[in-house]
């Protein structure tokens, strides 16, 4: 019984090689990702914010749009909390390694 070879196949010179960074470039896109996140956080927060003054003044007359406004809002503070807390917990961890 005679095996075939297997044809069809790409090769690997689709695929694009990684780069890797430096520190300073992978700091600095640490620091933009973090930017980022907290930009978003803060206009989804002030958003809700403004709905909320809005329904109060009677401009909105859509409750539910301004409570899932703020539940969005709510969730994401929750996830950046807990995120804050893990990265504490990871730097913590890693000012007890011992070198």
């Amino acid at each position: 019984m005679a095996v075939e070879g297997i044809s069809g196949m790409v090769g690997t010179s689709g695929l694009t090689s990684v780069k890797q960074a430096t520190p300073a470039q992978a700091q600095s896109s640490f620091t933009e990702s973090l930017k980022s996140a907290i930009e978003s956080l803060n206009e989804t927060q002030q958003a809700s914010d403004k709905m909320t003054q809005d329904l109060a003044a009677g401009k909105v007359d859509n409750l539910h749009d301004v409570m899932i406004a703020s539940q969005k809002a709510s969730v994401a503070l929750d996830a950046a909390v807990q995120v804050q807390k893990k990265a504490i917990d990871a730097y913590t961890e890693m000012m007890r390694m011992s070198m």
